[in-house]
Formats: structure tokens, sequence, C-alpha cells
């Protein structure tokens, strides 16, 4: 059997010729024939094809242009998306029994849904109130009781819940917007054809897109909304930078005010602290800690939660925590916490107790910290650690981490620590003195119990008072005592022999089983030491590091062998590579950047430009950034494309 045929441009269209058939009819001499008969069909057929009507070649050509549009739909769907995009409100933990629900039958909050109330409120609600009074969880709440009631067809339901802890886009603006327009086009995918807009995202476009190009395809999607309801819900506006909140304030003024001039119904529900103060035109404002619900709601939870039996007592304690609380759910978690501790001393501890604890949070915070001064150096690991971070830690993780550090200082013992999670939990709480939990999450990583935490750390300079030795410089040289961690952590023998040994995909399952804080300090002790470089020199430590196979340790879990670095790479190819650009300063001390052909992008500047490493390039060029005379000095390089054409 011979055959002549066509591929691609029809989709499949075998021709055979046919030379044997049956047991009888069987002779090779006739292949010839059969094969030619094959290909004078095939020459006929094509010049038929030739003259089909117009109409059926406009319908190919249109069914291509679908498959090509829906592809494009598919790529930019999938831009949006990124890793972090619900980290922040998973981590928030469910209400307290019989607590929030008032706000459902709030007033003003039952005007804001009203449809008929809309040409008064334009669809905004606006939700403030102090550091640690609840917000957060009222926002979840609110959310989850709007989306489990809003399950009709013509109604869909966003949040975003930003996250100061996170990464860029799970702090910013661009990610609010990326994460409120993948939620609407999955809820109502008849409106992912704004995305076909030429005139909104360029034909062009490769990756996700840019904020304004964001900004418009949610107003267009927004505006073709019609008769549909569309409820967004924001949180913590204060944890993105300030001026990029103001203009989407803005941007969202001016499309509720056209929503509502159309009839459509959009409604967004902000919360925010009460600093810095951005208003809307038009809205509903609530302040949580002056609302009798929310009192309501911190008298549930003492009553709950306080481990008194003595009733007078419980009442006259009860009534002095109410009082100085001020509205802070925190301040009431964390002092119930502590009278349950001082209960068994009595009622003249519980008395004196509760008259100490001061009213402000951050005083408490300090009061937590300072209360005694067990084991001081596990505490500031501790704090360093939840606060620096490149990435949050598992309890394993974290229990590792403190325990190199305490090992460089010789504070334990020289075996690594058992992995149990009983013990590993409780060492999170311990070592923190409280102000550090588990998230409640699939995979629980290690964070503080409250955003204001870390600001009383920070912003009010609580780190820097508590421990002066860190100086002004206090950043630098945090990172410095977390790049030591993790180099005391690879220097360990039995994680030497680790890395010398083979490293096939079940044996880095195995090192990150019983050694886990290896994949963390392998892959991030660079990171560290470059922000540690703005302060502590990081010479001694590069060369250390990449003559006792630096290499090899970034390589350990890497599974693609095409992301892999050669035996052969210069440190300054790595650095640039991964865009650490103080680091890269570092290092042209005494390395000159020369072509490596063995590594993908071969010179250290290419690989900087191929992944946007800014700094890298700065350093690599000698500069201090790559901003020269007010001009970018890489704007309009299209890294990777540019570099592989």
């Amino acid at each position: 059997m011979e055959a002549a045929g066509m591929m691609d441009s029809l989709q499949c269209l075998p021709i055979r010729g046919i030379c044997d058939y049956a047991d009888s009819h069987k002779s090779k001499e006739w292949q010839d024939f059969a094969a030619a008969t094959a290909a004078a069909y095939a020459r006929e057929l094509l010049g038929e094809l030739a003259h089909l009507p117009r109409e059926l070649a406009d319908q190919e050509s249109q069914h291509e242009a679908t498959d090509s549009a829906s592809g494009r739909r598919e790529q930019l769907l999938a831009s949006l998306d990124f890793p972090q995009i619900d980290a922040r409100k998973i981590t928030i933990g469910a209400t307290y029994a019989k607590t929030c629900r008032w706000l459902l039958q709030y007033p003003d909050y039952l005007d804001w849904l009203n449809p008929e109330m809309q040409s008064q409120n334009h669809g905004f609600f606006w939700m403030r109130g102090k550091a640690g009074a609840g917000k957060s969880t009222m926002m979840k709440f609110l959310f989850m009781e709007t989306k489990r009631k809003c399950k009709k067809p013509n109604m869909a339901t966003a949040s975003f819940f930003f996250n100061t802890r996170g990464d860029y886009l799970a702090r910013s603006i661009t990610g609010m917007y990326r994460s409120l327009l993948l939620q609407l086009f999955k809820t109502f995918p008849d409106l992912q054809s704004v995305l076909d807009d030429s005139d909104i995202v360029p034909r062009s476009q490769q990756g996700c897109p840019d904020l304004n190009i964001l900004k418009e395809l949610l107003r267009s999607a927004v505006m073709s909304l019609d008769r549909r309801r569309f409820t967004c819900f924001i949180d913590a506006l204060d944890e993105c930078d300030e001026q990029e909140v103001r203009d989407m304030v803005h941007y969202f003024e001016e499309l509720t005010e056209n929503t509502t001039d159309g009839g459509i119904q959009l409604r967004i529900c902000f919360s925010s602290r009460p600093y810095p103060y951005i208003d809307v035109r038009q809205g509903i404002l609530l302040t949580l800690e002056n609302e009798s619900g929310h009192a309501d709601d911190l008298a549930k939870y003492v009553e709950n939660h306080l481990r008194i039996t003595n009733r007078s007592l419980r009442g006259e304690i009860q009534a002095s925590i109410l009082h100085k609380a001020d509205g802070i759910f925190m301040w009431i978690v964390l002092v119930v916490q502590i009278l349950n501790k001082e209960n068994s001393h009595g009622a003249l501890a519980l008395r004196k107790r509760i008259a100490e604890i001061p009213p402000k949070l951050s005083d408490l915070f300090r009061s937590i910290l300072q209360r005694d001064q067990d084991r001081p150096e596990e505490l500031l690991l501790c704090v360093l650690w939840v606060l620096c971070a490149k990435q949050p830690l598992s309890a394993a993780e974290f229990r590792h981490a403190l325990w190199a550090g305490l090992l460089e200082q010789d504070l334990v013992d020289p075996e690594l620590p058992d992995d149990t999670d009983k013990e590993a939990f409780s060492l999170v709480t311990s070592s923190s003195k409280g102000l550090v939990e588990m998230t409640k999450s699939k995979e629980p990583k290690v964070q503080f119990i409250h955003q204001s935490v870390p600001d009383f750390l920070v912003k009010e300079k609580g780190l820097q008072d508590m421990w002066p030795n860190l100086g002004f410089d206090w950043e630098g040289r945090s990172h410095e005592r977390l790049r030591r961690c993790c180099a005391t952590y690879l220097s360990r023998p039995e994680v030497q022999a680790l890395l010398s040994g083979p490293k096939d995909g079940d044996k880095r399952g195995d090192m990150a089983d019983k050694y886990s804080f290896l994949r963390y300090a392998s892959q991030q002790v660079l990171h560290h030491a470059n922000i540690a470089a703005l302060v502590v020199p990081q010479d001694d430590f590069l060369s250390h590091f990449f003559a006792s196979g630096g290499v090899g340790v970034i390589n350990l879990f890497e599974r693609r062998k095409t992301r892999a670095y050669s035996n052969q790479a210069a440190p300054l190819y790595i650095l640039a590579d991964k865009g650490l650009g103080n680091l890269v300063h570092t290092q042209m001390k005494r390395e000159n950047p020369v072509y490596a052909p063995q590594e993908t992008y071969g010179y250290p500047l290419f690989a900087a430009l191929a992944n946007g490493h800014a700094g890298a390039v700065a350093a690599l060029l000698g500069l201090s950034a790559v901003t020269c005379d007010g001009v970018n000095i890489t704007e309009g390089l299209k890294y990777r494309k540019d570099l592989t054409e």
C-alpha cells in the first residue's frame, strides 16, 4: 500500500494507492502504479481546492482566527495569576463564635446592598479601624457571607487582601487589579472578550499587561456587566503604598460614577486604618471600634475565653479589660491569655497584673517581649527570621534555622534537632513569647500574629530600642545574622557529606525531609548576603562560599538541567543571573565579566538583562543605577526576546 497526502494545509487528508489487497490479490509489481495513482489524485484534488467558494475559505480563516483568539485569551488569563494571590486571605482565622454577624443587619450596610440607594453612596462602603481592631477578620467574614448568599448566575463576588509581608504583587495595586480581573473573568467568561480588544491590549503583548492596561481592562469589563452585579472586598489599604492607594481610590470613584449613571451594580467595600486619611466624595463610612455591635463582640470574646471561676472577680476583671481595650480586639486576645496564666496566683495577682498592662497595643508588645530575659538570643533570632526571611518558613525550617543561629554562638548541642511537629510548633510560640503563630493553611508557615507586631518592630523602632546593638542600619545587620545562620547550617559535616553525594530526584526529597532548613539555606544564603553587603563586607564570604562548592549548593534543588549552572560557572555570572547587585559590586573587585559559552546567556551582563535585574546591570556597568540623566538605559529592551533572537 502506497500513499500521498497533505498535512497542516488541511487538518489531515491521507490519499492511499493500494497495490495488494486480500490474500488472492498481492502483487508488488503494481506498487509504482499505486503510488502514481495516489499522487495523481492528490494533484487533481489540490487543483479543485483552489476553486472552492470564497465562503468556505472565509470559514476556515474564521476558525483559525477563533482558535488564535482563544489561545491568546488563555495566555492573558494565565498571566494574571500569581502564587500569593490569596495568601493573606487564607491566613486570616475564622471569626469567633457569634461575632461579626451584627454588621449583616447594620442599617448603613443594608443601604450599601440596596440598589435603590446606589445613587446616594455610589456603591462605596469604607470600614476604618485602629490597628488590631479586627478589620481583616470582619472583611473575610463579609466576603464569605456575600459569596455564600450570592450564588445566582448574575452575581460575582471578588476580594483582595493586601499583604505587606508578601511579595510585590501581594502588596501592590497591580496585584489587586490582576486578582479582581481574574475573579471577574472566571465568574463571567463572556467578559473575557475585552481581552481581544487591540485598542486596550496590543497584539504584541507578551506576558501580563502593565498597570494602565489592567485598569482599562477592568473598566471595560465592568461597563459590560449590563444587569449583572459585581461586589468587591478590598482589605488593608494601609498596607499598600499611599500614593498608589490614592490613585486607586480616584480610579474607583470615576468608575462608580459611570456605573451609577449607567445603572450597573458595582459595589466596593474598603477597609483601612484611620491613617493615612483617604476619603471618597460619596460613600458610607464605618469606624469599627465606635460601633456598639463591635463592643458586644469584644464582650462575648472575654466572656467565652477568660478562665476565672469566681463570678464577682470575673465581672470586675472583665470590665477592666473592656475599658482598657478601647475597641482593639488583638489587645483583648493577648491580655486574656496573660490573665489566664496569672489566674492560679489569686485575685490580688490578677488585679495587679491588669493594672500593669499598658492600654496601647505597641506598648503591650514591648511589655511582652521585655517581661523576662529568658533566652534573649533565641528571641532575637525568632524575630529576625519572621521579619526578614525571603519567604515564610515552615515550623521545621524555623526550628533548624534557630538551631543554626544558636549553634554559631555555642548555645545548643551540635546534633541536629528532631523534626516532630509538636515540638516545632511549640518552639514557634515559646521562642516568640506568643507573638508568632502558624498560619491555618494546607502548608502552615510561621508568621506574626498580626501586622501590628512588625509595625511596632520596624515603624515604631521597637527592634532598635530593644536590641540597640543592631544600630541604625538594623536591616543590613539583621540579614548578616541570617546569612551566618545559613552558612553555619551549610557547613555542618553531615550536610557537607550530603552535598558531595549523588543528587537524583529521590535523594533531593530525602535531603529536604531530613535537613529541613537545607533548601532555604542553599537557595537564600546569597540573598541575605546581598542585603547585608550594604553594611557588612561580603568579600571573604563570597571567596569561601564559591571555593567550597557554592555552585553545587545553588544547583542542589534545581530539577531542570537547563536551568542549572555548569560546574565551571563563574561567581560573577551567577550573581548577575540572580540579580544580586550588591554582591556583583563586591565580586567585580576580583573578577572580570568574561564570556561563558556553557551558560545560558553567555555574558553576565546578558544574564542580568535577560532577567530584568536593573541593579545587577548597573553594577556590571560600574553605575550606581541604570538611570542616567533621567533616562533608563535599559528602557525599550524586551529582555528575553531581544537577547534570544
